[in-house]
């Protein structure tokens, strides 16, 4: 997306006989570093490069011996990507006063995110609400119960990421997860959205059920976390 070039910087390494490539992406407060391809060529590409200090990984197994030769992943978390079927599934959906969220809303995302626990999103930007498309639960006292939106939507290619799917600690259980997921689906598809992707920690057996309801299936594994340059 054109929004997003200013926050890329591309890695190429091509020998003829394989390729790799690589995204630095410092649109977020910690630079993520997205890595593809064939791993000989990955390190060959990454010797020279100049990298961020601190980054967020995003690799795949294959690429971890090369990335941890320059990182210490100190906060390595094992994720599936999972991948939206031909149809969306019948996952349970709740009577909820589910509404579409503006830049308006960006401070009571940050507020309810606030609450945290484990797998609490981390990744959170107001530019995914303006550019995206995100719906939120009230909690009938003025602020948010559950929250769901896009990492990036493009509409040109038919590419969407959903994530920052969060339930307050007290509001769970009654389906609001369910009810966010399924509206998120059914507005990226209905403006052409074909390909529909999130991440899931493999450990968060209950979100990874959630998704499976509602049609989503297990693509790959990846690695992701925080690491810090090696001196």
């Amino acid at each position: 997306q054109p929004a997003m070039a200013p926050y890329c910087r591309w890695l190429v390494h091509t020998n003829g006989v394989s390729n790799a490539v690589a995204l630095v992406f410092d649109g977020l407060e910690t630079p993520a570093l997205f890595t593809e391809g064939d791993p000989a060529a990955l390190e060959a590409m990454i010797a020279g490069a100049e990298l961020p200090a601190r980054v967020y990984l995003t690799v795949r197994a294959e690429h971890v011996p090369v990335i941890y030769r320059r990182y210490d992943h100190h906060d390595r978390r094992h994720m599936w990507r999972m991948v939206l079927g031909g149809a969306r599934g019948e996952g349970r959906v709740a009577n909820a006063p589910l509404r579409r969220l503006t830049a308006a809303d960006v401070s009571q995302v940050r507020a309810l995110l606030a609450h945290g626990g484990p797998f609490a999103p981390d990744a959170f930007a107001e530019y995914q609400v303006t550019q995206g498309v995100f719906f939120g639960v009230e909690d009938g006292a003025g602020g948010l119960a559950a929250v769901g939106g896009t990492h990036i939507v493009d509409y040109t290619s038919g590419v969407a990421a959903i994530g920052n799917m969060y339930t307050r600690p007290d509001c769970r259980g009654r389906g609001y997860a369910g009810t966010v997921l399924a509206a998120i689906v059914d507005e990226v598809r209905a403006n052409g959205a074909t390909t529909i992707v999130l991440n899931v920690d493999q450990r968060n057996t209950g979100a990874r059920r959630l998704y499976e309801q509602h049609g989503f299936t297990v693509h790959c594994p990846y690695i992701e976390g925080v690491a810090t340059a090696r001196t």
